[in-house]
C-alpha cells in the first residue's frame, strides 16, 4: 500500500490531454472474447485494472500484445471458462466476464467480484437476466456456475437502469438466439462505446443511450478496430483540481455533451468554462461559490463517480450545500478525511451538508476508494501544508500516473511505495 505526499497552495494549470476511459475499455477487453478473431483497441489507459483485464485474457487463452496505447486480443485459441478468484476479487468489472464467456463458451465459472467498498453491488438483476435468457446458475463455495445450453432473446426489464447489468444483458444478447430487448436500461456513454465495438464486431444492437436497446443475435462475431473514447471521469477530476486551486486548463480530447452533469455543477460554482471542438477550457474563480443542492443518479444526471471530487471542492466554497447520493450508500467515506483537513461536513445516512470553510490544512489521511482517494489528492493540493494520502493502490485503478500529471500542470505530488519510505 502506497501513499502520495501533495505540497499544497499551488496552482494547477495549463494543458492535459485526457486519457482513455476507464469505463469504457473494461468492458470492451471482455467483449473481445466474443470476436472470433483479432480486436485491436487504441487509446487505452496504463491503468491498474487495465493489466489486471489482459491478465484475465491470458488466463482464458487469449493471446494479447501491449504497444504503447494499443492493445492487440487474439481469442480464437480461447479455451477457459473460468475467472481465477484473486483476479476478480481486484476489479468489479470482471463480473463482466460471465456474459462474454457464456456467449462464446456457453459457460462459465466466477467468483464474487471485488473492486472498491463503496457499498453494497449485489449482481442479483444480471442473474435475474441470465437465467430468464436461459442460463443454469449454481453456486458453489461462493463461485458462480452458469451454464447455457439454448441461450434465447427475452424482453428483460430491469428494476434500476444499472451500467454493470446492461453491459452484461447486451454481452449474452449478441449471441443470443432471437431478439433481446432491454428495457430501462443504462445510458450512460459507456454503453452507447461497448453497443458500437459490438456493432463494429458484427452484432445488430439498436437504440443504444436510450431506455430500450433492442439486440438481433448474431451466430458468430469478427474482429475489429476500435478506438477508446476520453474519460469524462478523469476529465472531471482534472477540472476540479484547477477549480480548487484558482488556476486555468485546458483539457485536450474532451468533448462537452459527456460532461453536462459536471460542467453545469461547476457553473452553478463560479467557474468560467468555453469549449472547443475536443476541448474544454475551464477558469476558477476568486472564490468557488455553493447554496445549492446536488443529487447523484444515473446519466445524464450528476454521475456518482464524480460526487467525491466535487465534495472537496465545496469544502472551500462560500455557502451551504446539501448532496444525496441515490446510488452507492457508502459512498462518504471520503468526508471524514476532509474534515481531518478542516472542512465542516455533517452526514446522515446518504446525505451530507457540506459547509464551506476558508481553508483547510494538510493532514495524513487514507483513501478507501479510487474516487474517494481522488477526491483527497484535490483537497491535499488546495490545503495549506503537506498531506500524506495513504492507499494510492485505490487511485492507482483508474488514473494513470496521476502525480506526474498533476506535478507537469503545476501541483507537488509524489508517489512513495511502502508504508514508511
Amino acid at each position: 500500500m502506497g501513499y502520495y505526499v501533495v505540497e499544497g497552495g499551488r496552482k494547477i494549470g495549463g494543458e492535459f490531454q485526457v486519457h482513455g476511459s476507464k469505463n469504457a475499455v473494461l468492458p470492451l477487453l471482455a467483449a473481445s472474447i466474443l470476436a472470433e478473431d483479432e480486436v485491436v483497441l487504441e487509446n487505452c489507459p496504463l491503468i491498474a485494472d487495465l493489466f489486471v483485464s489482459l491478465d484475465i485474457l491470458r488466463s482464458l487463452g487469449c493471446t494479447v500484445k501491449l504497444d504503447g496505447r494499443t492493445v492487440i486480443i487474439d481469442s480464437r485459441r480461447l479455451d477457459g471458462t473460468e475467472v481465477g478468484e484473486e483476479m476478480v476479487s481486484k476489479m468489479r468489472s470482471s463480473v463482466l466476464y460471465l456474459g462474454a464467456l457464456l456467449g462464446r463458451k456457453k459457460e462459465a465459472k466466477l467468483g464474487h467480484p471485488g473492486g472498491c467498498a463503496i457499498g453494497r453491488r449485489p449482481i442479483d438483476l444480471h442473474l435475474k437476466a441470465f437465467e430468464k435468457m436461459g442460463v443454469v446458475i449454481t453456486e458453489e463455495n461462493e463461485i458462480f456456475c452458469c451454464k447455457a445450453p439454448l441461450l434465447l432473446g427475452y424482453h428483460i426489464y430491469l428494476e434500476y437502469p444499472s451500467v454493470g447489468a446492461t453491459e452484461n444483458i447486451l454481452l449474452l444478447a449478441v449471441k443470443a438466439e432471437g431478439t433481446t430487448v432491454i428495457h430501462n436500461a443504462a445510458r450512460e456513454p459507456e454503453i452507447v462505446c461497448l453497443a458500437r465495438f459490438l456493432r463494429a464486431c458484427g452484432a445488430e444492437i439498436y437504440g443504444e443511450g436510450t431506455p430500450t436497446i433492442m439486440v438481433e443475435g448474431v451466430r458468430r462475431l469478427h474482429g475489429a478496430y476500435f478506438t477508446v473514447p476520453f474519460d469524462r471521469i478523469e476529465a472531471g477530476t482534472f477540472l476540479c483540481a484547477t477549480a480548487a486551486t484558482g488556476g486555468e486548463i485546458r483539457l485536450l480530447g474532451a468533448e462537452r455533451q459527456q460532461m453536462e452533469g459536471t460542467l453545469e455543477v461547476l457553473e452553478q460554482m463560479g467557474c468560467g468554462l468555453r469549449y472547443g471542438q475536443d476541448s474544454v477550457f475551464l477558469q476558477a474563480p476568486k472564490r468557488l461559490l455553493s447554496d445549492f443542492t446536488l443529487t447523484t443518479g444515473p446519466y445524464p444526471a450528476f454521475p456518482t463517480d464524480m460526487q467525491p471530487m466535487v465534495m472537496s471542492l465545496l469544502t472551500l466554497a462560500r455557502g451551504t450545500c446539501m448532496i444525496s447520493e441515490t446510488v452507492f450508500e457508502a459512498r462518504f467515506q471520503h468526508a471524514d478525511a476532509l474534515c481531518r483537513m478542516g472542512a465542516n461536513i455533517q452526514k446522515q445516512g446518504r446525505n451530507a451538508v457540506v459547509f464551506g470553510v476558508e481553508r483547510l490544512h494538510g493532514a495524513v489521511v487514507t483513501g478507501s476508494d479510487l474516487r474517494g482517494g481522488a477526491a483527497l489528492l484535490i483537497a491535499a493540493l488546495a490545503a495549506e501544508g503537506e498531506s500524506r494520502i495513504y492507499g494510492s493502490s485505490y487511485v492507482e485503478r483508474g488514473y494513470e500516473k496521476i502525480e506526474e500529471a498533476l506535478t507537469c500542470l503545476g501541483g507537488r505530488v509524489r508517489l512513495k511505495k511502502g508504508w514508511n519510505e
